[in-house]
């Protein structure tokens, strides 16, 4: 028979049992379960009295359906538990199936006393292990029937519905018996500024009573609770005529356009007075006069202005046709063409409500160039809004050009461009100007140029074939304008007619500036080409006598500077007759053909003075260059900073720009007489000298403007050209040294240590050549070099973070950090 269950066993069988009770009503019962607890949420939370009666019917009515498919659901899918099932379910999770072993029955070998012995031990085993059942939890997982996670829903709205709802909602009770007042407010109103406006949504329930100013088209939202037409609505701000809603609309929007009254009607009635804040329209003018550069670009400098802020810009750009002059090509009819929209740039950074900006653009191209046009600005606000500047009547300013050929090309460009009619015409003038190219062109492949041109301009037969020969024949007056010359005495004569076609036709002083660096840059490189074919000590020094056919380059240096300094006042007469004595003295110059001169010792000494004289023009930029920072930190407080040792001492005025020109007219002229003309180190010097003179120049310039900070980065790289200069020079000199002389001479140089002992310093530094203090000498061994570097661009860093500093100095401080 079978053998009895341990008492531990049966009450895991039971436990068991309640489990499979659970999972049974659990996957069969969990959407009513659900459906009753998402009812329960929703009566807790009030929905219902929100609802319409529609709503609610329809609401029950869905309800009802899913109760009875969930009680069809449990019918089809709840089937009943047994003991069985549960002792089975415990068997199974058991090792070796101990309570079937219990129940079975020895059949074999019963009379056997061994095979007995053996089942009675087997059945022992199986009752220990019966005796260790744990009972089996319930399979409640219900996701395979549920994949939309509708049971975790209904639990949710539950949730909320207990944390934040009530119970007089389930038990049906009323929310407040007749006369008691209600809590919160019966009525709410907002009030939205518009986007431009830029400020937040305001409570008007917080400000009842008070007088508002109100941005126009504000947005005003108001919201009546109270039913029965309790409260109403009276409003004189929005000036809606036409079909106005109802005053006792519960929910109502306007926008305020005009002053007036707003009040709320009823039990708990408000006011509020609303004085409505225009937005005016933006506002643009020019300011000054329209400056024009050299090359053509033009700035054009407008203030602009609006109470919430300008969002765009453009310039207009019309054409008076009225007063243009209609000879020769222009005398047809012109093509139409669209006005001249440009957009004009807006601060970033700063208030756009009021602010100043310059707008910069080259037309030198656009057909309209040097006609009568009229420019009008206009810009816009958020609220769409326009402002219209004057109209300011000029010539588009373009660029001008002076040599005779180039100006004939662009002119019969604007022609191709102004009408198509001209076509015959322009290619007529253009072969009567190609008639004789060798008198016309400089440059043979710019006369075969202009007959493709004509060729092709003869084939055309649309206004879009002639405007790639128009953006041809402006390439070809650039090339002749500005090309470079074959010759250099050909560019400088060049340069020499360039002026003075501007003197007599009264260019403008950015003009006659441009065409003065031009003919000071072709004399630059004329005498560069003097000095490479001659040597420094061969070349003259002094103006000659009248019947002499040499001049010196310094003296031809102040003749130039004379006539600048004449055109600048005014007084071109006398600035063209100094114009012409410079040119004969330019045409009556000859080289002389010097003897070869050796390499040696006196060569040596003259490399050396160069030197010497580089190294006291490094020390000069180094005072203007210290001096400038102490401007800088003075900040125009009047504090004298002295000039640093070997500088430049300024004018009585003050000005550091007049030094600087100096110094670089000097290291101009020291650049002419380096040696080692035609070796790669002596090129390399040369390039590092005129990269140093730009530099210089561009200070000046700044200095002039009183642009500190960019006086003190061009005076920086001009040190440093200089002292890359000076290395230069130093290897040409130590390759020109004959083997066996000189040998710690040159060796010396090489390092920038000076032979003269006069030049170390009271702690016995040399200052050497290259205007370094102990340069090429190692006086402090590489780590610590290191370690003090890292210190000094630390404290660098501390002090341009200091905000007690001035802005200049920080500047500073931070544009070394940028180069270092």
């Amino acid at each position: 028979m079978a053998t009895p269950l341990p008492r531990s066993t049966k009450f895991a069988i039971g436990l068991t049992y309640v489990g499979l009770w659970v999972e049974r009503v659990a996957q069969a019962c969990w959407p009513l379960f659900s459906l009753i607890l998402c009812i329960m949420g929703t009566l807790l939370l009030g929905a219902p009295d929100l609802w319409s009666i529609e709503e609610i019917w329809l609401s029950f009515s869905a309800a009802a359906c899913l109760g009875l498919w969930c009680l069809w659901h449990i019918w089809t899918q709840f089937s009943w538990p047994s003991l069985g099932q549960a002792r089975a379910r415990l068997d199974q999770s058991l090792p070796g199936r101990p309570l079937a072993a219990l129940q079975d029955v020895q059949v074999i070998g019963r009379d056997d006393p061994e095979s007995a012995a053996l089942w009675d031990a087997h059945l022992v085993l199986m009752h220990h292990k019966a005796a260790a059942a744990k009972a089996v939890g319930p399979d409640v997982q219900v996701a395979p029937q549920d994949p939309y996670s509708l049971r975790y829903m209904a639990l949710l709205i539950f949730v909320i519905g207990v944390m934040f709802g009530t119970s007089y909602a389930l038990s049906g009770a009323p929310r407040a018996s007749e006369g008691v007042v209600m809590l919160g407010p019966s009525w709410e109103v907002w009030m939205q500024p518009p986007a431009y406006a830029n400020r937040p949504t305001l409570y008007l329930n917080d400000v009842i009573g008070q007088r508002l100013s109100v941005p126009q088209d504000s947005l005003i939202m108001i919201r009546l609770y109270s039913g029965d037409s309790k409260h109403i609505v009276d409003e004189a701000v929005s000036g809606r005529v036409e079909n106005p809603p109802s005053a006792a609309d519960q929910n109502q929007k306007f926008l305020v356009t005009q002053s007036g009254g707003l009040a709320i009607l009823g039990p708990d009635e408000a006011r509020w007075d609303l004085d409505v804040i225009a937005d005016l329209p933006p506002e643009v003018e020019v300011v000054g006069e329209i400056e024009r550069e050299s090359g053509g670009t033009f700035d054009l400098t407008f203030a602009a202005s609006d109470d919430f802020g300008v969002t765009s810009g453009r310039v207009w750009i019309r054409l008076n046709l009225a007063e243009v002059d209609r000879r020769h090509g222009l005398a047809a009819a012109p093509a139409s063409q669209p006005d001249i929209e440009l957009s004009l740039p807006l601060t970033i950074s700063g208030d756009r409500s009021n602010f100043t900006e310059i707008l910069i653009e080259n037309l030198s191209k656009h057909v309209w160039a040097h006609l009568p046009v009229s420019f009008v600005l206009e810009v816009e606000d958020l609220r769409g809004q326009t402002g219209l500047s004057a109209s300011l009547e000029i010539e588009l300013p373009a660029r001008r050009f002076f040599d005779p050929l180039a100006k004939a090309l662009t002119e019969q460009r604007r022609d191709l461009l102004w009408s198509y009619s001209n076509r015959q015409r322009v290619a007529q003038i253009l072969r009567a100007i190609s008639q004789q190219p060798e008198q016309v062109f400089r440059d043979f492949e710019d006369g075969l140029a202009l007959t493709k041109i004509i060729s092709q301009l003869e084939e055309g037969k649309t206004r879009e074939d002639l405007e790639p020969l128009a953006e041809l024949l402006w390439l070809l007056a650039l090339e002749v304008e500005d090309g470079d010359l074959d010759q250099v005495a050909e560019k400088l004569a060049r340069a020499q007619d360039k002026l003075a076609e501007a003197i007599k036709n009264g260019a403008t002083r950015e003009e006659i500036t441009r065409l003065m660096e031009e003919l000071r840059q072709a004399q630059r490189e004329y005498f560069k080409e003097f000095a490479e074919r001659n040597p420094p000590e061969e070349q003259p020094e002094r103006l000659p006598d009248p019947d002499d056919s040499t001049v010196s380059e310094d003296q031809l240096q102040e003749m130039m500077d004379r006539l600048q300094q004449l055109m600048e006042e005014g007084r071109m007469a006398e600035a063209q007759e100094l114009l012409e004595e410079i040119n004969r003295l330019m045409q009556n110059l000859q080289t002389s053909q010097g003897q070869s001169g050796g390499e040696g010792q006196e060569g040596q000494d003259g490399g050396q003075q160069q030197m010497e004289d580089l190294a006291d023009s490094l020390r000069q930029q180094q005072g203007l260059s210290d001096q400038t920072f102490r401007e800088l930190q003075n900040s125009g407080q009047g504090q004298d900073g002295g000039v640093g040792e070997g500088a430049v001492s300024p004018e009585d005025d003050g000005s550091l720009a007049e030094p600087q020109k100096k110094l670089q007219r000097n290291l101009d002229r020291q650049r002419r007489k380096l040696p080692g003309a035609g070796t790669e180190p002596g090129q390399e010097a040369r390039r590092s000298l005129d990269e140093a003179g730009r530099a210089m120049e561009r200070a000046a310039e700044d200095l002039e403007t009183g642009n500190l900070p960019g006086a003190l980065d061009n005076q920086s790289e001009a040190i440093d050209a200089l002292r890359d200069g000076m290395r230069s020079l130093s290897e040409t000199l130590a390759e020109q040294q004959p083997q066996g002389q000189g040998a710690a001479l040159n060796d010396r140089i090489s390092e920038g240590e000076s032979q003269d002992l006069t030049t170390r310093d009271p702690l016995g530094r040399d200052a050497g050549n290259n205007g370094q203090l102990g340069a090429g000498e190692r006086m402090v061994p590489q780590e610590e070099l290191r370690l003090r570097s890292q210190e000094l661009m630390d404290e660098i860093r501390r002090r341009s973070g200091a905000l007690d500093r001035s802005e200049e100095e920080r500047g500073y401080l931070q544009r070394l950090l940028d180069r270092f």
